[in-house]
């Protein structure tokens, strides 16, 4: 593999000897959050994105009701006949499976149950749930109960996803440093340590670009810190200040950094975009015309090829 950096016009091009069956680009549904999860998927693989997240909103709606099997496997079928490939669903955003209600965590526990049957059932094999404790910690001892709970409830999540055939991709979250309580998973270090402890094959990482840049970490750094264990991808730019879920070049990411840490790894699997920031007028936050997010994802396309060319 060769790698090297150009400068050009102000940003670093990562110039990668790269085999799409390496890594494949991918997109998030609710870039369609407008439309069913069916057409969503549909209208994305008429565009040429072959590879795909469900996303927790298109999870949702394909799942209302008794008859949840069955719009799953209507589903299955649509992306079958498109040749799509669904490598990842993202659990509800809602839910905190360290929340210290206990009747709140075990709801929000459960329903995590429900989501890798239905990662199941689609044959998707990795399933993104956010790590527990999304109040914050503002002392040791919050920081301890909250890694405990999550202990607890990874550990029986892991066990059920291992029969189930799915890996849970834990994703890292974001920390202001001095401003915010302190959030676990802002780090790798949090995420491989709960791995390490519950010593579970069926958990992973998630790795979150734009997570990272406002927690302030070095890309390349920590993507290797993910190593194997780093089985999914949420990817989006933004300046440090908030998470904008951009897409390339809308933030300062340095994606040399982002696309080399990738290779060294060896991660083959989806380099998923998820950008809510690039769907929507921001003044009002109405969703864009579908003309026009069309043509954002082209344009998207075409970042993409700056960054990664084949050699």
């Amino acid at each position: 593999m060769q790698y090297y950096e150009k400068k050009g016009n102000g940003f670093v091009i990562a110039i990668i000897q790269y085999r799409r069956s390496e890594m494949r680009l991918s997109m998030w549904t609710s870039f369609y959050i407008d439309l069913t999860p069916r057409d969503a998927i549909v209208r994305l693989a008429e565009l040429g994105w072959k590879d795909l997240e469900l996303s927790a909103e298109h999870g949702d709606m394909a799942t209302q009701g008794d008859d949840w099997k069955e719009q799953l496997l209507y589903l299955k079928s649509i992306c079958e006949d498109y040749g799509i490939t669904l490598w990842q669903i993202h659990s509800p955003l809602s839910i905190d499976v360290a929340d210290q209600n206990l009747q709140k965590r075990n709801k929000d526990i459960e329903t995590a149950v429900k989501w890798l049957q239905y990662s199941h059932e689609l044959n998707i094999p990795f399933l993104v749930i956010h790590p527990g404790g999304s109040k914050g910690a503002k002392t040791d001892e919050e920081e301890k109960i909250i890694f405990d709970l999550n202990f607890s409830a990874f550990s029986y999540l892991s066990n059920i996803a291992k029969d189930l055939n799915v890996k849970i991709c834990i994703e890292n979250m974001q920390e202001k440093e001095n401003r915010d309580p302190k959030r676990f998973g802002a780090f790798i270090y949090d995420i491989n340590e709960l791995i390490d402890s519950i010593d579970s094959d069926a958990l992973g990482i998630c790795f979150d670009t734009s997570h990272a840049n406002v927690t302030g970490l070095d890309m390349y750094n920590a993507i290797s810190e993910c190593g194997k264990r780093l089985m999914a991808t949420h990817i989006s730019d933004n300046d440090g200040s908030s998470d904008q879920h951009k897409t390339f070049f809308g933030g300062n990411i340095d994606w040399a950094k982002v696309i080399k840490g990738m290779m060294d790894i060896g991660y083959n699997n989806a380099f998923n975009l998820e950008i809510p920031g690039e769907n929507r007028i921001p003044t009002t936050g109405k969703v864009l015309p579908l003309q026009v997010r069309d043509a954002k994802l082209r344009y998207t396309k075409e970042l993409f090829d700056f960054i990664v060319k084949d050699i």
